[in-house]
């Protein structure tokens, strides 16, 4: 049996040409984005990478392009080498089943922004009643904070709510933080719904940038860090988006274009991968808010040095009078 060459083989082939034929890919930096063929998923979280390889976030599919080939189109090794000009051709007893795809028994699509009549969100006894389209079923939380997404006009697009609860199992303190959406079904019924806000996701902030649009902005992460600089730091428009360290991705950062930014991670490893980007040990190359800030067309970027802060802290634990003692006006030089 001829021997094949895959990493040869591998080398003249154009992974993102050949991906595309089938899933719609957009480029996004050194990577193409686009929605995973292997699961189901409005939000896309599936990338392929000039160093020849994809890789899901959101499942977990990781692969070359013998590797796509094996999965999307049934064939075995030496088959999937044959498509790519590497042997004979595949042969009908060289096929197997592809695994099938999850599906979602029913969609909710996001609306935005939040119509005029549509219910607050939690009532008056600090309830927020939703669906919950993974479990199937309606959630009652009771939110410590919520977060709202507003436009540049200041209507509604959605919520991030913070609820903490005791884990029947372990007792222990469990923190979630969904982002809440106005939905809309296939048939028309609608209702608030804990789903990721429709891509590209708005920035938290949209407002503020609006109503300050000669002043510099500050990008911290997480709403609640973003709540907490806006007034101690008036001086700057503070903003934050949606979905933690790894949300960036999924963000319209545009309405940055023309503005002087100013990063403030949280201090740690992820923080700092966040807002300056990462590689990991495989080579594989994300971009962080610096990166996707700087395609928007922002004037000039700056990053705040936090090396000397205790590990994990961020702007919130800074301005709390309790555990630094820091003023604004201490805090201010260091942007």
């Amino acid at each position: 049996m001829k021997r094949i060459d895959a990493q040869a083989l591998l080398r003249q082939v154009d992974l993102a040409e050949l991906i595309g034929r089938t899933v719609d890919l957009r480029r996004s930096g050194r990577e193409w984005l686009g929605r995973c063929p292997f699961h189901d998923e409005r939000t896309p979280s599936f990338t392929v990478s000039e160093k020849g390889f994809y890789h899901c976030f959101g499942c977990g599919e990781h692969g070359d392009a013998i590797t796509w080939l094996m999965r999307t189109r049934g064939l075995d090794f030496r088959a999937a080498c044959a498509e790519l000009g590497g042997s004979e051709p595949a042969t009908a007893a060289q096929r197997i089943e592809p695994a099938p795809a999850r599906t979602r028994t029913s969609e909710w699509l996001p609306i935005t922004p939040v119509p005029l009549d549509a219910p607050p969100l939690v009532d008056a006894h600090g309830r927020a009643t939703v669906w919950n389209p993974k479990r199937g079923r309606v959630s009652v939380l009771r939110p410590t904070l919520t977060h709202e997404y507003r436009n540049s006009e200041g209507r509604p697009l959605g919520y991030v709510l913070r609820a903490d609860f005791a884990d029947r199992a372990t007792g222990k303190r469990i923190k979630i933080t969904p982002q809440v959406a106005w939905c809309v079904d296939r048939g028309g019924a609608t209702r608030w719904c804990i789903t990721p806000f429709a891509t590209p996701r708005p920035i938290y902030g949209l407002d503020a940038l609006a109503a300050k649009p000669t002043a510099p902005v500050l990008v911290v992460e997480g709403e609640k860090c973003a709540d907490v600089a806006a007034p101690a730091l008036p001086m700057y428009a503070v903003i934050a988006w949606p979905g933690g360290a790894n949300g960036g991705a999924h963000v319209d950062w545009s309405p940055l274009a023309g503005r002087d930014i100013v990063l403030w991670p949280d201090a740690d490893g992820p923080g700092r991968a966040a807002m300056l980007g990462s590689e990991d040990r495989s080579g594989f190359v994300r971009d962080g808010v610096a990166q996707r800030a700087w395609r928007a067309g922002v004037r000039s970027l700056r990053f705040v040095d936090v090396s000397d802060v205790p590990h994990g802290w961020d702007i919130a634990d800074a301005l709390n009078a309790a555990e630094s003692g820091w003023t604004p006006r201490q805090l201010a030089p260091r942007g």
